[in-house]
């Protein structure tokens, strides 16, 4: 029974540190999305991002409507044919280009579908990170929504993800317990029923002891008289 109640303990901590990590995770997202908005450059969470791509510049590698995902890098950690995005200033715009040719200062981007490479200059301050893949299950928002809508919309799925395991720890914690208060029960009905037993077996003794001993009076008072 203490061994039960230590694993419905621990199950408990881990549901409740779940739901902990969870909420600390919500609110650094919120504060992260704040802060890259007042920076304007994306929100970055524990180094990843996610961004829409409108245009077919990039076709057939990232389709226009597609979302991707892309990790933080320096000027340093970017090479010749990596998919980067900057921010242009020319076009107050993010742009996602692959690089094909780098020097000591600047790169230059170009878009795989486009005939001509970009007439601006990716200095190092403009590199915002490097693509690692598409995020083809965002495809279902058509048109596009806020990048920032996109983080929510994936810590609202982890959210529920955590959810549903503080649940699962809940019920099955609930069901320990009124399995251990059957068991209970069940223990006390057959304890109460032994005593039962035992005081129907003591009441029959004890009723035999008292018939033997009016027998012997008998006998004797039998032997007396004669």
């Amino acid at each position: 029974m203490e061994e039960n109640k230590k694993k419905i303990s621990v199950k408990k901590i881990i549901g409740y540190s779940l739901s902990l990590l969870c909420l600390i995770l919500c609110l650094y997202i919120t504060i992260e999305i704040i802060v890259a908005n007042n920076n304007h450059r994306p929100p970055n969470i524990l180094g990843i991002s996610v961004s829409y791509v409108p245009t077919q510049s990039m076709e057939p590698t990232i389709h226009s409507g597609d979302y991707i995902m892309f990790t933080k890098a320096n000027f340093e950690d970017v090479n010749v044919n990596d998919i980067v995005i900057y921010y242009s200033n020319d076009n107050d715009i993010f742009i996602v280009h692959r690089v094909i040719e780098k020097y000591s200062d600047y790169l230059v981007a170009k878009g795989d579908n486009n005939p001509i490479s970009d007439t601006e200059k990716v200095l190092p301050a403009m590199v915002c990170g490097k693509y690692l893949t598409t995020v083809s299950f965002l495809n279902i928002f058509q048109g596009g929504i806020n990048s920032n809508a996109i983080f929510f919309i994936l810590i609202g799925i982890f959210v529920i993800m955590i959810g549903m395991q503080v649940a699962q720890y809940y019920i099955k914690s609930k069901s320990d317990k009124l399995k251990e208060e059957k068991e209970k029960k069940k223990k006390d009905a057959m304890e109460e029923l032994r005593k039962e037993i035992l005081e129907e077996e003591l009441r029959k003794l004890r009723e035999a002891k008292e018939k033997n001993e009016k027998t012997e009076v008998k006998e004797d008072n039998s032997e007396n008289s004669n």
